[in-house]
C-alpha cells in the first residue's frame, strides 16, 4: 500500500470521526429543542381548549381526558426525517472533501514523480559523463607516464573544462526547476530567440531565418529550452549554424565538429522539458550534420 493511499485512508477515518461527533451533538440538541417545542405547543393548545373544548386539534396531538400527548410516531418520523437530511448532506460533504483531498494527493504525487524522473535522468547522464571523463583521464595519464607531452596536458585541461561546464549548466537548470509555474502568456518566439543568440560570440557562420511566431507558453521554460538548444549548436558545431523559425516550428541545423563530443546533458534536459510542456522534439545526426526540430 502506497503512502498516498495510507494518507487518504487516515484522512477518511478522521473526517468520519469528526462528522460522527458533530452528528451526535447536532441530533442531541435537535431532540432537546424538539421536546421543548412540543411542550410549548401542548401548553398552548391546553389553554385554547380551556376556552373552547371543541377546538379541532392537529392529527399528531392526541387527547386523553384532560391531557394532551404528541403522537410518538410523529415524533419518531420527524426525528428520522431530520437525521436523514443531516446524514445525506454530510455524506455529500465528506465525499467532496475526500475527492478534493484525493486531487491534492494526485497533484503532489505527480509533481514528486516528475522531479524524481528528472533527477534520475540527470544522475544517469552525469554518471555516464563522469565515467567517460575518468576513462579519458586514465588513458591520458598512462600516456603521460610513458611520455609527457603538452598536447596530452591540454587535452586533459579541455576535458576538465567540458565537465565543469556540464555540471554548472546542470546545477543552474535544477535550481530553476522549482520556479516553474503554469502561468501561461502569449510570447514571441522570435524575440526570445534573438535575445538568446545575442549572448553568444563566435566566428562561426550563423544563418538566421526568423519570422514572428506567437505562442502561449511559460516564458521561463521556453527560454531554458531555446537556450540549451542554441548552446548545443554553438558548442558542438564546426563552422556553420542555420537557425530557422516560422509559425510554431523551430529548426536548427549545424555541421559537427570532429573534436567536440558532448555528453548530451543539454539535449536530455531539453527533451524532458519539451515533453512536459507538450512540445514535440526530434533530433538526429546524419553524416557531418546535426538537425534538431521543435514543434510548439
Amino acid at each position: 500500500m502506497s503512502f498516498q493511499t495510507k494518507l487518504l485512508i487516515i484522512f477518511a477515518i478522521i473526517v468520519v470521526l469528526i462528522f460522527s461527533i458533530i452528528n451526535f451533538v447536532t441530533l442531541y440538541f435537535f431532540n432537546e429543542e424538539q421536546q421543548r417545542h412540543f411542550e410549548e405547543t401542548l401548553a398552548l393548545y391546553q389553554k385554547i381548549l380551556e376556552k373552547d373544548k371543541n377546538y379541532p386539534l392537529p392529527l399528531h396531538i392526541k387527547r386523553y381526558d384532560k391531557e394532551l400527548i404528541i403522537d410518538q410516531n410523529y415524533i419518531d418520523d420527524r426525528f428520522k426525517k431530520y437525521a436523514k437530511t443531516v446524514l445525506l448532506w454530510e455524506s455529500l460533504l465528506v465525499l467532496l472533501l475526500m475527492y478534493l483531498f484525493y486531487r491534492v494527493l494526485v497533484a503532489i504525487s505527480k509533481k514528486e514523480i516528475e522531479y524524481e524522473e528528472f533527477l534520475k535522468l540527470l544522475i544517469f547522464v552525469m554518471s555516464h559523463k563522469i565515467g567517460n571523463f575518468l576513462s579519458v583521464m586514465k588513458t591520458n595519464l598512462e600516456i603521460l607516464r610513458i611520455k609527457p607531452e603538452n598536447r596530452i596536458i591540454e587535452r586533459l585541461h579541455t576535458s576538465c573544462n567540458i565537465l565543469n561546464e556540464e555540471i554548472t549548466k546542470t546545477i543552474e537548470t535544477v535550481k530553476k526547476l522549482p520556479a516553474f509555474r503554469k502561468d501561461i502568456k502569449e510570447i514571441n518566439l522570435k524575440e526570445i530567440l534573438t535575445k538568446i543568440i545575442s549572448k553568444f560570440e563566435t566566428r562561426k557562420k550563423i544563418i538566421l531565418s526568423l519570422k514572428d511566431s506567437l505562442t502561449k507558453a511559460n516564458e521561463e521554460t521556453i527560454e531554458i529550452i531555446l537556450f540549451l538548444i542554441i548552446d548545443n549548436a554553438f558548442k558542438y558545431s564546426n563552422s556553420k549554424i542555420h537557425i530557422k523559425i516560422f509559425k510554431k516550428f523551430l529548426a536548427v541545423r549545424n555541421d559537427i565538429a570532429e573534436s567536440d563530443k558532448g555528453s548530451g546533458v543539454g539535449l536530455q534536459i531539453v527533451d524532458y522539458l519539451a515533453k512536459k510542456s507538450g512540445y514535440t522534439i526530434k533530433y538526429r545526426a546524419k553524416g557531418e550534420h546535426f538537425l534538431l526540430t521543435l514543434k510548439f
